[in-house]
């Protein structure tokens, strides 16, 4: 039978596993069954050492061997296990087959039952393979998955020697995870203390600091169980030596405080909380600490204090403070009156807030704070819901305070009351209008005209709608000089004004190269309708002769004088630990902790362009895809051009087209646009298989699980788990199912279908009725900005498509 479980394995303490294998021959496999020492209980099943099956050959092999196996291969990496457990067997159960390859057949057929769950067959696959191929290179690596497969049917010891042959031979790479597989096995046989030698061998050999870390922090936690508390601690200050972010390192400390608390080493323990109190105010732990000192009779200044209770939201325990600190000071610094302010408007006392912040506003116009405590009034007014008030107050900033810096928000904050909770357009954009002239080419000043040219063409002020775009296109930068010509484009067009708009398109086309506006002026230009389709696709290169262009203007642009080729990784790479690593892990299908090393190899070279490039390479090569992605960008931009300048194969590197092989099939299934599916996973998920968003959107062209469970409906596709779209033959199918049937509802309009992909189809029905089939107005419309921003960003993306794939 086959015992199907998720993989990665869990770790579960059972007294008893008994499995029953079919052996892959179709026979029955002889079972040699070990009890566990000590009467621990545990069954697990090993190889006849002189066993050796007698394959049956199909009938009619559906493939031959070299093909069935190049199937497999394909059919494993776009997580489709069970085709590829199909192809693998075809091999295995044919009598005249070249050695090597049934050797690669075992071993992938135990890799595929492994990815899949079935955990029983993985192991009798990979026992034949180490059996029958015992001078195999891959041998290690069967012991180690045999481990895993070991783990996953609950057979403990028969893991831990898996585990132990691995590293005996193949040490010292990838060391820390044998050893932390080996404690979760001796900690399932509940032998904690084997365990806890194996978890501390784990946290002295090397890996990514990450996953090192919260090893340690396990070690700690064992300790700590075991009333070891300086063992503990010492845990905790390994850590901390190598720790960066201060919220973790705050926490670690914290807990390390507590346990020489519990020591009665309280001096050690009382210097560890003053750490945390100096080094790290706005966390928790800081409030946290202070308390504790408090207690403990320590004297804290009070400035101090209040800013630490005020990060932890205490606001009573501010205001107590400065008040009791006001009687003993002859002037309340203007940085203590802000924040006694501001707790009391935390507190729901907004008379008392808005006095205290006149305390400021009154008496100190020249403070450097002046401006702050003037918007922090124009705040408390608001939140008390008095938003004619917070208006007016804010209108006054510029002509009380001209030189503060807080002028240009405060009229934006004023401009956008009167619109949005006063309706009172006019009156926003006088503010609006005021803050462009007075600000010019401010980023306040420059949404804000955005904002009030959005308000005069909503309520049919066409004219003074032009005078704000003419304003923004003479004084904002990029983007949004970009939009401003475009609108300007559009109105002289509607006016009959033919040169002036093509004066203004052409403008706009010009300010924010590679932008979503002026990549739309430029279609404009050229009569093009968004998202046109190129005449045909290219999408088979010459990739000997485009390394080869592409590895001369490396040469030329970084001076890199190597002779030969230059995509082979360099000795240095080869020998870096995190390559080491990351290559061993990769090949036992370790994924996640393999991009760990990966990415921070990648990061360690990023200031190199040859590096950048061989990684690049390199990362395409293995599969690693959003990596291969990130260094191709890092590279076009320390060459300081645009993705379109760069040679073809690094520009390609960066806007790829993995998984053509699913993706083509289905876009010629469902008539899509190949070039835009390729934009949104790309913009998804960036090739990346198992990406998840904090939505819960997940797999390539991440899908959110209700939805995957409707279109499985949709589809029949049968036993269909949510796990299964983060496979990507079945997110690729899933996906472009999703999308045509969302273009269906929204007739055929390509970003309309994008607005529905993101942020609903029922709310792309609504802004399509809305704007109508007009690009430019529906993207106004939308009112999610993550789902604008979906759409010009896919819309930049594929513009790089088309030049790259596409050809008239």
């Amino acid at each position: 039978m086959r015992l199907k479980t998720p993989f990665p394995y869990l770790i579960l303490i059972i007294t008893l596993v008994a499995v029953l294998g079919c052996s892959i021959s179709g026979k029955p496999d002889p079972i040699v069954v070990t009890a566990t020492p000590e009467g621990g209980g545990v069954i697990y099943i090993t190889a006849t050492p002189d066993y050796t099956p007698t394959p049956e050959p199909l009938a009619v092999p559906t493939l031959p061997p070299e093909d069935a196996i190049t199937a497999a291969e394909r059919a494993l990496f776009n997580g489709n296990f069970d085709e590829a457990v199909n192809q693998y067997q075809t091999v295995v159960n044919q009598q005249f087959v070249d050695s090597e390859l049934r050797a690669s057949a075992y071993y992938g057929l135990g890799q595929a039952n492994l990815r899949e769950g079935y955990f029983d067959q993985a192991f009798i696959a990979f026992s034949e393979f180490i059996q029958q191929f015992p001078d195999d290179p891959r041998n290690a690596q069967a012991y180690f998955q045999r481990g895993d497969a070991n783990l996953g049917i609950g057979s403990w010891e028969a893991a831990i020697t898996d585990f132990q042959k691995y590293l005996q031979l193949r040490p010292g790479l990838i060391d820390s995870y044998a050893y932390e597989r080996i404690g979760d096995a001796y900690l399932a046989l509940n032998l904690p203390t084997q365990a806890f030698e194996n978890y501390l061998a784990a946290a002295d050999a090397t890996r990514t600091l990450v996953p090192q870390l919260a090893l340690r922090e396990r070690i700690a936690a064992t300790y700590i169980n075991q009333g070891l508390l300086s063992e503990a601690i010492a845990q905790y200050d390994e850590i901390l030596k190598v720790a960066q972010n201060g919220g973790y390192r705050a926490s670690i400390e914290s807990q390390a405080a507590q346990l020489e608390l519990q020591a009665g080493n309280t001096v050690a323990a009382y210097a560890r909380l003053e750490r945390i109190f100096n080094d790290y105010p706005s966390t928790i732990y800081a409030y946290q600490a202070m308390q504790t000192l408090l207690v403990a009779g320590y004297e804290i200044d009070p400035l101090e204090r209040a800013q630490v209770s005020f990060a932890a939201e205490d606001y009573g325990d501010v205001i107590s403070v400065l008040n009791d600190y006001s009687t003993t000071v002859y002037v309340m610094p203007t940085d203590a009156l802000l924040l006694l302010g501001q707790a009391y408007r935390g507190l729901g006392n907004f008379d008392a807030a808005f006095t205290t912040l006149q305390t400021i506003t009154a008496n100190y116009p020249t403070d450097p704070l002046f401006g702050m405590a003037w918007l922090e009034q124009g705040r408390t007014l608001f939140l008390q819901g008095n938003f004619l008030g917070a208006a007016s107050h804010y209108s006054q900033l510029p002509t009380v305070s001209p030189a503060s810096p807080q002028c240009a928000e405060a009229l934006w904050r004023s401009g956008y009351i009167y619109a949005t909770q006063l309706n009172d357009n006019q009156r926003a954009l006088q503010m609006f209008d005021q803050l462009g002239k007075a600000y010019p080419g401010d980023e306040w000043a420059q949404d804000g005209l955005l904002l009030a040219a959005s308000i005069a063409l909503n309520t049919g002020q066409t004219q003074q709608a032009q005078a704000l775009y003419t304003q923004l296109a003479n004084t904002g930068a990029g983007e949004n000089q970009a939009l401003a010509f475009l609108w300007l484009g559009r109105l002289y067009r509607d006016q009959g004004q033919t040169d002036l708009a093509q004066q203004s398109f052409l403008g706009a086309s010009q300010a924010d190269p590679g932008g979503y506006y002026s990549l739309r002026a430029q279609d404009i230009l050229a009569g093009k309708e968004p998202f046109t389709r190129p005449a045909n696709y290219q999408f088979e290169f010459d990739e000997g002769q485009e390394i080869a262009k592409a590895e001369d203007w490396l040469r030329t642009t970084f001076g890199i004088q190597q002779a030969g080729a230059l995509y082979p990784l360099s000795p240095t790479l080869e020998t870096d630990p995190h390559m080491i690593r990351g290559r061993e892990l990769w090949a036992l299908a370790a994924f996640d902790d393999a991009r760990e090393e990966f990415d921070t190899l990648a990061e360690t070279y990023t200031a190199d362009p040859l590096a950048t490039y061989q990684l690049a390479y390199y990362f395409a090569q293995i599969g690693l895809y959003r990596s291969s992605i990130e260094a191709a960008a890092n590279l076009i931009t320390a060459a300081g051009i645009d993705t379109l300048s760069a040679p073809g194969y690094i520009a390609r590197l960066r806007y790829p087209i993995y998984y053509a092989d699913l993706v083509l099939p289905a876009t010629e299934k469902y008539n899509l646009d190949p070039l835009l599916v390729f934009s949104l996973i790309r913009q998804e998920s960036l090739f990346q298989s198992f990406a998840t968003s904090s939505a819960a959107a997940q797999g390539l062209m991440q899908i959110i699980p209700d939805t995957g469970a409707w279109i499985a409906t949709q589809l029949g596709w049968e036993n269909y788990t949510n796990s299964d779209v983060y496979r990507p033959y079945v997110n690729v199918e899933f996906g472009t199912y999703y999308l045509d049937w969302t273009l269906d509802l929204v007739d055929s309009v390509p970003y309309a279908a994008l607005a529905g992909y993101n942020g609903g189809p029922g709310n792309a029905q609504d802004w399509l009725s809305i704007a109508g089939p007009d690009l430019d107005k529906f993207v106004q419309t939308i009112t999610f900005d993550e789902t604008r921003s979906y759409i010009t960003r896919i819309y930049e993306q594929y513009d790089i498509y088309r030049a790259l794939y596409g050809t008239n």
